[in-house]
Parts: C-alpha cells; structure tokens; sequence
C-alpha cells in the first residue's frame, strides 16, 4: 500500500510539474513578445525623436542667416542713402 500512495504521489508530482514547465515557457513566450514590442516602440520614438531634433538643430543656422541678411540689407540701405546723400550735396546750387 505504501509503495502505491508513493507511486500516486511521484505521479502527481510529475504531472504538476509538467504543467509547471509549460506554464513557464507560456509565460516566457509573452515575454519575449512583450520584449519585441518595447523594442518597436523604442524604435519608433528614436525615429520620431531624430525627426524632431533635425529641424530643432537647424534653427539657429536659420535665425542667424535671417539675422545676417537683415545686416546686409540695413547696410545696403545705409549705403545708396550715403550715395543719394552725396549726390544731393553735390548737386546743390552754391551760393
């Protein structure tokens, strides 16, 4: 009788387990999709990130080249005012 309650026993213990194992590779199978998933995720907000960031670094090459050419543009305007100045000058009647 004792070696049958033992054989039982044994029996069950296997059969748990058995069960057990496959729980565990069930459950490490979502893992490694779960895995993947974050994988994409992060992979589609460096992309985003990176599309963000270009522009953002260009910027202040944009803002110093509108800056440059409103300085080019002031000083073209200061310079035919200087020539229209002188013109005018020379072209006064002396008395």
């Amino acid at each position: 009788m004792t070696d049958t309650l033992l054989l039982v026993i044994i029996s069950l213990l296997a059969v748990n387990i058995l069960f057990v194992g496959v729980y565990i590779v069930l459950v490490l199978k979502e893992v490694r999709q779960s895995v993947a998933k974050i994988n994409q995720i992060l992979g589609s907000f460096a992309a985003v990130s990176n599309a963000i960031a270009h522009p953002v670094s260009q910027a202040p090459g944009i803002v110093s080249a509108i800056v440059e050419g409103v300085k080019t543009a002031r000083t073209i305007q200061d310079t035919l005012a200087k020539r229209k100045n002188k013109v005018e000058v020379e072209n006064e009647p002396r008395a």
